[in-house]
């Protein structure tokens, strides 16, 4: 990998540390979090992802799924913190010559997402979120083929970077109705990777990167005071 990607990765992922250390300190004040509302609950939805990278050539997208739960902190009426375990599929398709390639990565994610949300009134708020994400490989599913002869090769032992660290942006919709103790959030975010998931001695640059849109269905459990 080039000298200035290195740097650049580097900068990216001590902007997030940074970022992450912020949100951490301002919800865990005495004084902050006695005020701070919680809501917890189930999201799922789909990830449309692919590889980007100076090595991604005739890429296409996958679409595969999201599961996991949250926990949204109301910390003050404009600023929300939402850590989030997720279980993903990451990955996509590609050709090289006469051979198409499928590549699958299962992941078990924890974004740290900080959400500035619109108070217009009522119990809608539109919002901005933003934040880290730490991605941990649980396994792969690699499978090859010749377009000559469709010879297949199906593989889980690939030298795929075990961890990845990258970061999500996106926009949202929070509705809260407190009467009915219910929280729904809605969100779509585009995520990226600052690692090269190539890990083998003759390494392809590769990164992580795509969309997701998620329902969250959370309880409030505390409402902000």
């Amino acid at each position: 990998m080039k000298k200035s990607t290195l740097n650049s990765l580097y900068n990216g992922k001590n902007i997030l540390v940074v970022v992450a250390l912020t949100i951490i300190v301002s919800m865990t004040s005495s004084q902050s979090f006695a005020q701070v509302g919680l809501a917890i609950g189930p999201k799922g939805g789909i990830g449309i992802t692919t590889f980007k990278g100076s090595d991604a050539q005739n890429v296409d997208s996958r679409t595969s799924w999201l599961g996991g739960a949250f926990l949204n902190a109301q910390i003050s009426p404009v600023f929300n913190l939402q850590p989030e375990i997720l279980f993903s599929q990451k990955g996509a398709d590609y050709t090289s010559s006469d051979t198409r390639s499928h590549l699958v990565i299962n992941y078990f994610e924890v974004p740290v997402l900080a959400k500035l949300r619109l108070p217009i009134g009522g119990v809608v708020f539109p919002h901005i979120l933003f934040g880290p994400n730490f991605a941990f490989k649980t396994n792969v599913d690699y499978t090859s083929e010749d377009t000559g002869n469709g010879t297949q090769v199906t593989t889980n032992d690939l030298d795929i970077r075990r961890s990845d660290i990258g970061g999500l942006a996106g926009v949202g919709i929070d509705i809260e109705t407190k009467e009915s103790g219910l929280f729904f959030t809605i969100d779509g975010r585009y995520g990226f990777g600052f690692n090269n998931l190539d890990t083998s001695e003759n390494s392809v640059e590769i990164r992580n990167a795509g969309w997701s849109f998620a329902l969250g269905v959370g309880f409030l459990l505390k409402q902000r005071q």
